[in-house]
């Protein structure tokens, strides 16, 4: 079995080097059907092996007497496969549970208060989304249409968008410019890029490929409605105030590339005295936006809390924690704020277990104590 698993998986790192083929989606069932399989075996290492126990209840033991259309079985032999089955059943239902859980959209409230948001501003809503993978639903149109509409229900005033539309291809993205221009932000929707939409994930027969694709990503944003920016501010206007909005290109510590340039993307909302930025990798919180000692709220991505943890009241676990220091939540130094959402989409295993896609909607109030407030 472990030469058919070997050859599987290079079958599959054979396609995905071939360009305008998607492996994701062949490697996500893979890996599904892979851990089917091997997960029932977990409990039962104390007990005889399944192959040869179930070749005995499969085959009907002829003998010559008579045949026998049901075969015997003895009672340690019947409590040992009852024993499999019900040690087995746990896992399998989790595993169902978890392929029904990447459609289980979570709406995530957040209440912040800011003494040097400018009082235009108050109350203005903003809608985080992030890490949509668009390649990973193939052609099932049906979940992010509910997840569109899981959105407009919360009246965001601007939509923001963290980056990895795509698994790695351009072609990911079409098909679905009329779901995605049904999402309302009369203050506009705004992305930036995230380490999956460079196309870095695969080979290509050439560079000029690998650009062309690129190209086809950032064109396939604006498509769906996003300006896109890349190492750029604009500034944002309400009720007679503005507030500064940056954006960079994906930096971080263990992701590729790292394109982000904090400064160039500050130029222009210095002055002004607030200031949201959209990174998408949380490192990069620490690494420099932190030092910058400038940007009020920072909206990350990236981690999908790696789509299993668990979360009940204070108590939050999940393997992600091991990889990256701010995995999800909310984080706060000082008077700043980090923000990870656990994303809308899925990679790889297609389920998620404890860490459902999630939207994520602030709601910015100014007063006299900085607070922040899940609600």
């Amino acid at each position: 079995m472990r030469y058919q698993v070997v050859a599987v998986i290079f079958a599959v790192l054979q396609i995905s080097q071939v360009g305008n083929v998607n492996p994701y989606l062949i490697l996500s069932w893979f890996l599904l059907f892979f851990l089917a399989i091997y997960i029932g075996n977990l409990p039962t290492s104390g007990v005889n092996r399944i192959q040869p126990l179930m070749s005995r209840v499969v085959r009907p033991r002829l003998q010559k007497e008579k045949v026998r259309y049901y075969p015997r079985i003895t009672r340690r032999k019947f409590f040992s496969q009852v024993g499999i089955i019900m040690a087995t059943a746990p896992f399998v239902s989790k595993l169902l549970g978890g392929m029904k859980g990447r459609f289980a959209f979570y709406v995530r409230e957040i209440h912040m208060v800011f003494p040097n948001l400018p009082e235009g501003f108050d109350g203005i809503r903003i809608a985080q989304i992030s890490d949509l993978h668009i390649g990973s639903f193939g052609t099932n149109r049906d979940p992010l249409r509910e997840a569109i509409e899981l959105v407009n229900e919360a009246n965001p005033d601007i939509i923001l968008f963290t980056g990895d539309l795509v698994n790695n291809f351009a072609e990911e993205a079409k098909g679905w410019e009329n779901i995605f221009a049904k999402l309302q932000a009369p203050m506009g929707k705004f992305a930036i890029l995230g380490n999956h939409d460079y196309g870095e994930y695969s080979r290509w027969h050439s560079e000029a490929e690998k650009a062309a694709n690129f190209r086809g990503i950032l064109a396939a944003y604006e498509r769906l409605g996003f300006k896109v920016l890349r190492n750029e501010s604009v500034q944002l206007f309400r009720n007679g105030d503005i507030i500064g909005l940056g954006g960079v290109e994906n930096w971080g510590t263990s992701s590729f590339p790292r394109n982000g340039d904090l400064a160039l993307a500050s130029r222009g909302i210095r002055h002004l005295p607030f200031n949201i930025l959209m990174s998408h990798d949380p490192d990069h919180w620490d690494k420099q936006i932190l030092a910058q000692d400038f940007y009020d709220l920072t909206l990350s991505g990236h981690t999908h809390g790696m789509q299993f943890g668990i979360e009940k009241g204070d108590f939050r676990w999940s393997p992600a924690q091991y990889v990256q220091k701010r995995w999800a939540g909310m984080y706060r130094e000082g008077n700043k704020f980090l923000y990870v959402n656990r994303g809308l989409g899925y990679h790889g295993l297609p389920a998620r277990v404890g860490m459902p896609p999630e939207i994520t909607v602030f709601e910015l109030h100014h007063g006299a104590h900085i607070n922040a407030m899940l609600n």
